[in-house]
């Protein structure tokens, strides 16, 4: 088996597994609206986690994504589908690209359609989406291929230091690398390790949604309802003081001195 023949082979492999495990389906979340006439809203999972992440605009978000409405399975089968083809390569600008796939890669397509029907007809295709290289004024650079128009392929270049998407643009079917060829030179995971590397980047995924930002309490706050307040060491202490001086002073005055 080559290398090529071998990618292939972990990618569907890794794609069923990771089917099988994706909960399902995904419903659609508006935040509150924003100025522009900008609507942000997510594709949530039946336990919580935010899938995908978009801002749009308000017409283009109620024709596409009605709020409270189920996710097509086809917008699923898509962001696994790309995971699935992403996770088996080592190149550092696809392992960093991974947090911004899971949860800005359907952002990436209204830049290309921004019709329902348009949209669907373009994740239903199997043959895409895919990682690449792209000949860009002489230079190679990572990149996604979306869809394919009349010999020209729309890609989003990946920065290969931060792993962010660069603006879609068309270019001629040339100047993209030999598949083939660019997958055989590659180092190639294992299905298993694949599959632990999307778990991960996901686990970390859900672990940052669950982060909460808690703004330090004042000294009153912690007066008013000490147990709902936590102070920093420093502001404790300065509060214990203040309590024992307080008492002191108190007592002082109760006896006459």
């Amino acid at each position: 088996m080559s290398n090529y023949e071998h990618y292939q082979s972990t990618v569907e492999q890794v794609y069923r597994a990771i089917m099988r495990k994706v909960t399902k389906p995904w419903h659609i979340e508006y935040l509150p609206s924003m100025e522009n006439s900008q609507q942000a809203l997510r594709l949530v999972s039946p336990k919580g986690t935010i899938c995908q992440r978009l801002t749009l605009p308000t017409s283009s978000a109620q024709q596409c994504w009605p709020n409270q409405s189920d996710v097509s399975q086809q917008i699923t089968e898509f962001v696994v589908r790309g995971a699935a083809r992403l996770a088996p390569l080592r190149q550092s600008a696809f392992r960093n690209n991974f947090p911004y796939w899971l949860e800005n890669c359907i952002q990436q397509l209204h830049s290309l359609c921004d019709v329902k029907e348009k949209l669907l007809d373009v994740v239903s295709n199997v043959r895409f989406p895919y990682p690449s290289q792209v000949n860009i004024e002489g230079n190679f650079l990572p990149c996604w291929v979306w869809n394919e128009d009349q010999g020209y392929m729309a890609v989003s270049v990946v920065d290969r230091r931060t792993g962010r998407f660069s603006g879609l643009r068309h270019v001629e079917s040339g100047q993209l690398i030999e598949q083939e060829r660019w997958l055989g030179a590659q180092v190639i995971d294992s299905v298993e390790e694949s599959i632990d590397t999307i778990e991960h980047y996901v686990n970390e995924l859900i672990q940052a949604q669950k982060k909460v930002d808690f703004d330090e309490p004042t000294l009153a706050d912690a007066i008013s309802n000490p147990c709902a307040a936590t102070l920093s060491p420093v502001a404790s202490v300065a509060l214990t003081l203040a309590v024992v001086a307080g008492f002191f002073i108190t007592f002082k005055w109760l006896l006459g001195f």
